[in-house]
């Protein structure tokens, strides 16, 4: 049977978020080419989902503040020798690799970071991450570390005098800033200090759901403002408040980013292996069903913003 190409069905989709290397590094038997219901995103539901480009994020907070440097290059170890030694996925660092690749058909994966932790208060751990790939952080997760307060912090504190050298840095770097996680002082207290688009990688907005990982609508209108991106997250817990969330209720998240002028600043950052999603979603082979719902509410265009091209767009901006 003949391979549907990229071009031929003509939708680009782009995933921001997964914790794919955080599964495989608690589970190192896992195999990522294997058709399995060990992980969500594999390359065989990459494939039935036709995910074109998959954000692979590099997750430590729950470690001990010993280990998390080591923990990470362990993950991008995993990576290296476990995903991209197939040569079926394209490590991309830059939009021209990004671009070049998504041309030839090829599967695109990008690095991040879940949490500035894993720097361990060193700003050359930071470039070491860089230099290995890395192209996003968050700089918390829900707690406090060197950089700033997480929203499970009661006391919402803002960035600290190293958390601003990490803003400054990243900049510098041309890495992509992602706000999932901060606490709100913090948030504007980036939003004041950046000097390019931030992301929230893997957020919904909390006038939807009321959930402190969610976005304010103040939030929302500041990404939008600051031309960065919000990508939607497939996690039940932040779309939701009843028992079994699913794609319909997802897509209530979209309109409300959508309606405060965000149309073009919507992607997708399901959090896949990181929580459970909503009903539909199950895995990375079911986002087909994501479209068609999209495809009932939005015209086509708007559609394939959601689904990837918007990412791209940002992609093309910050890297």
């Amino acid at each position: 049977m003949k391979k549907t190409s990229r071009k031929e069905r003509n939708k680009l989709i782009i995933d921001a978020h997964t914790d794919v290397l955080w599964k495989m590094l608690n589970y190192p038997d896992i195999d990522f080419y294997e058709a399995s219901n060990q992980l969500d995103v594999n390359f065989p539901n990459m494939e039935k989902g036709n995910i074109d480009v998959q954000v692979f994020a590099i997750f430590v907070s729950t470690y001990s503040k010993t280990s998390r440097f080591s923990i990470a290059m362990q993950s991008i170890d995993d990576f290296y020798e476990k995903i991209l030694r197939s040569n079926q996925i394209q490590l991309a660092t830059n939009f021209k690799q990004i671009e070049s690749g998504l041309k030839l058909g090829r599967k695109i994966a990008l690095l991040s970071l879940e949490g500035a932790e894993a720097i361990e208060g060193d700003l050359r751990k930071l470039r070491a991450f860089y230099r290995l790939g890395v192209r996003a952080m968050g700089l918390t997760w829900n707690h406090a570390n060197e950089v700033a307060d997480g929203v499970g912090e009661s006391r919402n504190g803002g960035l600290t005098s190293f958390g601003r050298l990490v803003v400054e840095e990243m900049n510098r770097l041309g890495m992509m800033i992602d706000v999932s996680h901060l606490a709100e002082t913090g948030f504007w207290e980036v939003i004041e200090l950046t000097k390019a688009p931030i992301i929230a990688s893997h957020s919904n907005s909390r006038q939807i759901c009321n959930h402190p990982r969610n976005l304010t609508d103040e939030q929302i209108q500041a990404i939008i403002e600051n031309g960065g991106m919000i990508g939607v997250t497939f996690v039940r817990d932040f779309t939701a408040h009843k028992e079994d969330p699913n794609i319909e209720d997802l897509v209530k998240h979209i309109e409300h980013i959508a309606e405060l002028g965000g149309i073009s600043n919507i992607g997708l950052g399901s959090d896949f292996d990181g929580a459970t999603p909503v009903v539909g979603l199950e895995n990375a082979s079911r986002i087909n069903c994501l479209t068609n719902v999209l495809s009932k509410h939005y015209p086509d265009d708007q559609v394939q913003g959601i689904l990837g091209k918007n990412w791209l767009n940002y992609y093309k901006k910050i890297l």
